[in-house]
């Protein structure tokens, strides 16, 4: 028995969301895009017990009225940053505005990712940092471009999962269950 959860990414548009996921579910980078309209999803398994189905959300403004649904029944949250503009740096607050909003922060996970670091550094480390701890949430910077710390961004949200009172629950559950109960495992 694993446990599905649904990742939803969120910020600007341009930030590198969807070659971020690409990067970790495919291993892949693309230098041309195209720009997300609405929700793409992703899927990942990682292993026995941890599924990980994302959504890629638009981040242009004219899709910001779809926005409630997707943080519906969310397990976690990624806000995504790129580390070269101030105006995706900006704009994390009203990202976290539309989470305090619609998602449901008592049952759910935030992680916020710094990317496009092979790039010339606009927003000061010590902005995001000072950003993440005033908002409790853990810090990550990566490059989808070149792939650096993506698992470890990752590593840490499937970490913070593992830390939700209600996965921990399930996990035990499984767990205990007995060999019959188990199937394979």
């Amino acid at each position: 028995m694993s446990n599905i959860y649904k990742v939803v990414i969120v910020g600007d548009s341009g930030s590198g969301k969807t070659s971020l996921l690409n990067q970790y579910v495919n291993g892949t980078f693309n230098n041309s895009v195209p720009a997300t309209i609405g929700v793409e999803f992703l899927h990942k398994s990682i292993d026995r017990e941890t599924n990980l189905t994302f959504w890629d959300t638009a981040g242009q403004e004219r899709f910001q009225s779809l926005m409630s649904s997707f943080y519906r029944g969310a397990h976690a949250i990624m806000f995504v940053y790129d580390t070269a503009s101030m105006t995706s740096f900006h704009s994390l607050n009203q990202w976290w505005r539309e989470y305090n909003s619609y998602g449901d922060i008592r049952k759910s996970v935030a992680v916020l990712v710094g990317n496009k670091t092979d790039l010339q550094r606009k927003v000061p480390i010590e902005d995001a940092l000072q950003w993440a701890s005033g908002h409790s949430i853990c810090y990550e910077e990566v490059s989808a471009k070149t792939s650096d710390n993506i698992t470890k961004a990752f590593d840490t949200l499937i970490h913070q999962l593992h830390q939700l009172p209600e996965v921990q629950k399930e996990t035990i559950r499984i767990k205990t269950a007995p060999k019959s109960d188990r199937c394979c495992y």
